[in-house]
């Protein structure tokens, strides 16, 4: 090997002298350096986040905790006053005076009022408005089962049908009702609906005993309007608000002003009140809001707060944790440099020591290398992507028989021949597109004959990751391939051996194995499968009556069809076939095939039950290649059916057959080669 080749091999990409130590110490540590100070600021910014989070959700639950407090007092202020105001009218209907005088107006069953009736009106009328005006009402009634009111306060405003109609519900229920909030000129008002029961009546809410329904009228804007006021001791501003469900929507509450009601259900509200959430406002900030029901009432008593106003102590515990991060970055910043440049001189001779003796061993593996590069039988070789050879090893240059130094600048055309050119124009083209290896054989004239060449191709990358060339190795396998086509033909003829012995001994198996495997062949030539596919199943075709050597001649020959046990018997030769076959080391693709010939897809074949995708493509042709040969040729206990017939058992039957492989046989069958065959099964048949 030449220097100029050498160089060109080793050189390239090994320097020939030890780097600068001085290079290194200027760039590596501030790069080193760079990298951990961006793990560090990654590291702190998540430490610091994290504590942050942290922080917010203990802030978020301390704030739900006293949301859920101070919403649940407000709401059990209104409970409360309102169970004040159904014991305030408790002291009325239970009254037997009034209970008396309703009872009597409820037997007028709707007709005009006796005379000593109407002449207790005046009386009862001043006691129920000196008991309206007592307590601060609108209004009170007293309303039969007909809505009609039989007695009102002094100034009450006239019944709507709405108060009427509920009066009239009234009857049918044991307990107080109290109806929705609504808007009039006096405020927010509300009924209170109390039933009258007859005197000395049990408590069960019946029409027997129901005898009146007392409705009280009651203004809320004043009551609500203190009971709504926001805590005193809240750590924020917080908004409180009421809400009374009505017709599966959250209608707002206004008790200090116009227009009491609001006319438009609230959309930030879902359909069921939650005791805590949290929303987003229109103007980008955080809303959250805390819920609490008024017992017995379709109120809902909701505190809501801002979240810049509820987090605001936040603002200041992240400053003051971003702080303490940055802190402790310049910290330890300050301690790294500091050891860096304790450990920079201390560093800097043994590196430069370290450098020197990296580059002498540089040097003895170039040596090394260059020694075995010229010993071995490969043959190496590198071009560029125009095609001209840069580098190649002595062995190479003893196959092309050209001196080493007269190699680069040649191209495959020079040195092998147009052929060899393309073949091997070819294959660079598929390193090239599939970045891949590419494997293959060529056969290559030479001063000895012709060798075959096992040739491996790849392409060559410099340090940058730039494509500037095709590296070859190349292995003399001539004598391997003689080897294995020589041995080949030794087990065709022992296969052909086999059969004929077979065939002589049983006349009903005679030269079936021939036209099975003729009929597999053109199946396969249909169905367009690989040239391996097809060689397994042409040798498979020849070896699938062997285990049949081992079936008594009683059995093999009978005239009649085989009874239950004899078949039993005759299915045993798949597995002599199998036994057979491996101890002969036949590859397993032909193994498989033979043994799963009489598979079916449905599962019902045998030896071993397969179905579907776990019988291959190879034993699906032979079998029903050979279910056609044997249907179509005599047999002393059935008669002979046609092809036609035969194909039309395997159209019939697609859950056994390979639908596939049906209309590939048909194609056949109707091609000029397949009536050549119709023709020559006619004759042997």
């Amino acid at each position: 090997m030449t220097d100029t080749v050498t160089k060109l091999e080793l050189n390239s990409f090994l320097p020939s002298e030890a780097p600068e130590s001085g290079q290194h110490m200027n760039s590596n540590p501030w790069k080193i350096g760079g990298i951990l100070l961006a793990v560090l600021l990654i590291l702190s910014y998540f430490a610091a986040d994290y504590a942050i989070e942290i922080r917010k959700k203990e802030l978020i639950s301390e704030l739900q905790n006293r949301m859920e407090i101070t919403t649940a007092g407000e709401a059990k202020v209104i409970e409360t006053w309102l169970n004040v105001a159904s014991e305030q009218a408790g002291r009325i209907v239970n009254n037997e005076l009034f209970q008396l005088f309703a009872t009597e107006i409820n037997l007028t069953k709707g007709q005009d009022l006796p005379a000593p009736l109407k002449s207790q009106l005046p009386y009862m009328q001043g006691a129920i408005t000196s008991f309206v005006q007592q307590n601060s009402l609108l209004g009170a009634y007293m309303i039969g089962q007909d809505g009609r009111a039989y007695l009102a306060s002094g100034g009450a405003p006239s019944l709507i049908d709405t108060q009427r109609k509920i009066a009239v519900q009234q009857y049918a229920k044991n307990d107080v009702t109290i109806t929705p909030f609504r808007s009039t000129d006096h405020g927010l008002v509300f009924d209170l609906l109390i039933p009258i029961k007859a005197a000395q009546s049990n408590d069960l809410a019946t029409e027997a005993n129901i005898v009146g329904v007392l409705l009280l009228t009651i203004t809320a804007s004043e009551q609500l309007v203190g009971s709504l006021d926001p805590s005193p001791f809240s750590l924020e501003p917080v908004k409180v608000r009421l809400f009374q469900f009505e017709e599966g929507e959250y209608i707002e509450l206004f008790p200090s002003k116009a227009p009491f009601v609001s006319p438009e259900a609230d959309q930030n509200l879902s359909s069921e009140m939650v005791p805590f959430k949290s929303w987003a406002a229109k103007n980008g900030d955080t809303i959250y809001s805390a819920s609490h029901a008024v017992n017995g009432t379709s109120l809902f008593v909701v505190e809501q707060v801002a979240g810049k106003d509820a987090l605001s102590s936040l603002k200041t515990y992240s400053l003051f944790i971003i702080g303490l991060a940055l802190s402790f970055i310049i910290v330890i910043i300050s301690l790294c440099l500091a050891l860096w440049l304790i450990l920079r001189n201390q560093s800097a001779t043994a590196l430069a020591t370290q450098y020197k003796d990296f580059a002498t061993q540089i040097n003895v593996q170039r040596r090394l290398l260059g020694s075995i590069n010229n010993t071995i039988d490969e043959h190496i070789s590198l071009s560029d992507p125009e095609g001209q050879y840069i580098y190649a090893n002595p062995s190479f240059a003893r196959l092309v028989d050209t001196p080493i130094r007269a190699i680069p600048g040649k191209t495959d055309r020079l040195l092998f021949g147009e052929k060899v050119a393309r073949e091997m124009a070819e294959y660079d083209r598929k390193a090239i597109a599939t970045e891949q290896t590419i494997n293959a054989f060529i056969d290559i004239e030479t001063m000895q004959g012709v060798r075959t060449i096992r040739i491996a191709k790849s392409r060559f990358l410099n340090d940058d990751g730039n494509f500037i060339g095709i590296v070859t190795v190349g292995s003399d396998v001539t004598e391997y391939v003689e080897f294995q086509r020589r041995k080949e033909e030794m087990d065709k003829k022992a296969i052909t051996v086999l059969v004929r012995m077979l065939e002589a001994n049983d006349p009903y198996l005679a030269d079936h194995s021939n036209r099975m495997g003729h009929l597999a062949e053109h199946i396969a030539e249909q169905l367009d499968l690989p040239v391996e596919t097809r060689r397994i199943i042409e040798t498979s075709a020849h070896l699938s009556q062997i285990g049949k050597i081992s079936i008594p001649r009683s059995i093999r020959e009978k005239e009649r069809r085989l009874n239950a046990q004899e078949q039993n018997i005759m299915q045993e030769h798949v597995l002599v076939a199998e036994k057979l076959l491996q101890e002969a080391e036949i590859e397993t693709p032909i193994l498989e095939a033979v043994t799963q010939l009489y598979e079916r897809l449905d599962g019902s074949g045998y030896p071993n039950g397969l179905a579907d995708d776990e019988i291959g493509i190879s034993a699906r042709i032979l079998g029903m290649a050979d279910i056609l040969v044997a249907r179509i040729s005599p047999r002393g206990y059935r008669e002979t059916i046609g092809i036609d017939e035969a194909l039309r058992v395997f159209r019939n039957n697609p859950e056994k057959y390979d639908q596939r492989i049906v209309a590939a046989m048909t194609d056949f069958f109707e091609s000029k080669a397949g009536a050549e065959f119709r023709a020559m099964m006619s004759v042997q048949s």
